[in-house]
């Protein structure tokens, strides 16, 4: 037996800033506040903050800026769940027939699951190469929103892996600050962060349609900077699904939104920016593939500002004492790791970030403790963008450099007459040959367990080419270093196993 219920809605001017097509829509956020906050102040023993089965199903435009009636249709089911609906009512033109539209529904039941939420160390970066989209760009081209629903903050990063966003509520802000579920703005601009990552990788301008289960832990504020976190779960086909995660500044999950479906809802009108979809997407790395175990390629500039909340005690102690920099390329350096360790650990790897030891104990040298126990041969390098950490079943070394001039001044250092006179007359150039030089004597000091002044003196590189160079560890003893580049940076593998 369902009841309806009055709600008065007042929509204020700046709610028009949220428009489908130039229609002005009644917010998916807003919505949902709306039948939680009802529903939970008639039937105060429900907990309104763990949603599950929510569903988008008619826009509601909002044609005019005058107070209207809305009904929150309620159903309460023997299990104690209430499923609660948002409708209006209208006449049908030259006939004396009220007909009832759907909007939005959900469900609050009395015990629902806790959010899932991805490990922190996952949480708190992106994997692969990224890209950074400038909220300019984003709300001028391809989620048109007016300034109240322009609440991502800085660069957009999105990679194959998902999507990190810094969002906050709007400027000048929303007076409400009795929200039930919290900030609806955090959320919202969450999902555009998601719509964006659409529209780079699937060429689909997707908007929400129906979440499977919300989650708020602690409401966010209205006048606080949060980071999203996108995770997709199956990108495959629409509707495309994803988990949305929205955290603090100290790394505390405030809300979850888990398995967020999306899809096209302009009938294909909404098309992205011209060049904009990314529609191939070649490994990055590929050559290194067939020689490791795993691998994990990150970037520096994805490093959330809560990482530090995935660190073990031995981690946290060494990252202390470290300048800005230096202290980002050494939790880049962890995170990378963790997350290696995670890939090779199989997908029900649920460990806490704070288990997982980075640092082999009373040295210096990177590990990646599988959840077994196990030790596998690793290595880690990063330069000012990238970080990558490879695993093998043999010693492995891994080096990253940005294609730059630089190693030429210092060829003296690390090179002896018969290697210089080689990069002298290289085709490749003498910039690309120094920087393999250079590159490979690194990767070899680590495989090798030496420092970088001893593998300048006793490696000797024989040959250079662009994507594979050899070198000598001892007479007769030789090893490949293979080359691979991203974006105007350099990386090089080499493992043990290539002596002859």
């Amino acid at each position: 037996m369902a009841e309806s219920f009055p709600i008065a809605l007042q929509p204020p001017p700046f709610f028009r800033d949220h428009h489908v097509q130039n229609r002005p829509v009644f917010a998916a956020v807003e919505a949902m506040e709306r039948l939680a906050a009802d529903t939970c102040r008639r039937f105060p023993g429900n907990d309104g903050r763990r949603l599950e089965d929510i569903r988008f199903d008619k826009f509601l435009c909002l044609n005019t800026q005058d107070p209207f009636t809305a009904f929150n249709r309620i159903e309460r089911h023997n299990d104690g769940s209430i499923r609660t609906t948002l409708t209006t009512r209208f006449k049908s033109p030259g006939a004396n027939i009220t007909r009832t539209l759907a909007h939005a529904s959900l469900t609050i039941g009395p015990e629902l699951p806790a959010a899932v939420q991805p490990p922190i160390d996952a949480a708190a970066s992106l994997t692969g190469v990224c890209t950074a989209v400038d909220p300019a760009r984003i709300y001028g081209e391809m989620v048109p929103f007016g300034p109240a629903y322009q609440n991502i903050c800085g660069p957009l990063l999105i990679s194959a892996d998902g999507a990190l966003a810094r969002v906050r509520s709007p400027q000048p802000a929303d007076p409400r600050n009795d929200l039930y579920l919290g900030s609806p703005y955090v959320l919202d601009a969450a999902f555009h962060a998601a719509c964006v990552w659409c529209q780079r990788f699937r060429g689909v301008v997707a908007f929400p349609v129906a979440i499977d289960r919300r989650t708020v832990v602690r409401p966010t504020r209205m006048d606080d900077v949060y980071t999203a976190r996108v995770v997709p779960v199956q990108t495959g086909n629409t509707p495309f699904v994803f988990d949305i995660f929205i955290y603090d500044a100290a790394g505390e999950l405030r809300e979850a939104a888990n398995d967020v479906h999306m899809r096209d809802v302009s009938g294909g009108r909404a098309k992205p920016p011209a060049g904009f979809w990314q529609q191939t997407h070649a490994e990055p790395l590929a050559p290194f593939r067939s020689h490791v175990s795993g691998m994990v390629l990150l970037e520096r500039r994805t490093v959330a500002a809560f990482a530090a909340a995935a660190l073990s005690e031995n981690e946290k102690t060494r990252l202390t004492p470290m300048a800005p920099n230096r202290a980002r390329g050494y939790l880049s350096a962890r995170l990378a790791l963790k997350r290696l360790s995670r890939m090779l650990s199989g997908d029900s790897d649920r460990r806490n970030s704070r288990e997982i030891e980075t640092v082999a104990e009373n040295s210096q040298s990177p590990q990646c403790p599988l959840a077994d126990g196990t030790l596998p041969f690793c290595a880690v390098s990063h330069d000012r963008r990238f970080t990558v950490a490879v695993a093998a079943d043999r010693p492995v070394g891994v080096d990253v450099e940005p294609l730059s001039e630089r190693p030429l001044g210092a060829m003296h250092l690390y090179m002896d007459a018969n290697e210089r006179a080689m990069v002298n007359r290289l085709p490749l150039g003498r910039a690309g040959g120094a920087l393999r030089v250079w590159s490979a004597k690194e990767a070899a000091a680590k495989a090798l367990g030496i420092n970088l002044a001893e593998s300048w003196e006793r490696i000797r590189v024989m040959e250079v080419a662009s994507e594979c160079s050899l070198l000598e560890i001892a007479r007769g003893k030789r090893m490949s270093a293979i080359h691979a580049t991203i974006e105007g940076h350099l990386f090089t593998l080499l493992t043990v196993d290539n002596a002859s």
